[in-house]
């Protein structure tokens, strides 16, 4: 028997959200399902580009229980703040770099993670 595909969310559409989109297509066991941005329209625009049933506010993306993962592509200052939201919404988290600003918030996050039981990455590359 198969497994359905891991339901994964995009939080920030902007460029590099494009990788991510193209990238994922590579994969039969991940699904991008979602996206949200701080710029609603541009959610929404990026969402019907991408055939997806979901482009919106981040509150509304992190309150669906079928998302799993949340990859963040938000700008640099916000990536603390929105990875530790999404590990309280119990989303697992995988954020562009920088992964956070401070180390002291790199802890922060990866206390949430250990505390909640989720996991965490951040990529080391946008090509990778």
């Amino acid at each position: 028997a198969t497994s359905s595909p891991t339901k994964i969310a995009l939080i920030g559409c902007g460029n590099i959200s494009n990788a991510y989109f193209e990238g994922c297509k590579n994969y039969d066991n991940i699904e991008i399902v979602a996206c949200a941005d701080i710029n609603i329209p541009h959610a929404q625009a990026t969402a019907a580009k991408h055939g997806l049933a979901f482009g919106g506010s981040v509150d509304e993306l992190l309150a669906r229980p079928d998302i799993e993962i949340v990859v963040n592509l938000t700008i640099p200052a916000a990536h603390a703040d929105v990875n530790r939201r999404a590990l309280a919404a119990g989303k697992h988290v995988y954020c562009e770099k920088p992964f956070t600003l401070t180390s002291a918030e790199s802890a922060a996050v990866v206390a949430d993670a250990t505390r909640l039981g989720l996991r965490i990455g951040s990529a080391p590359d946008t090509f990778l």
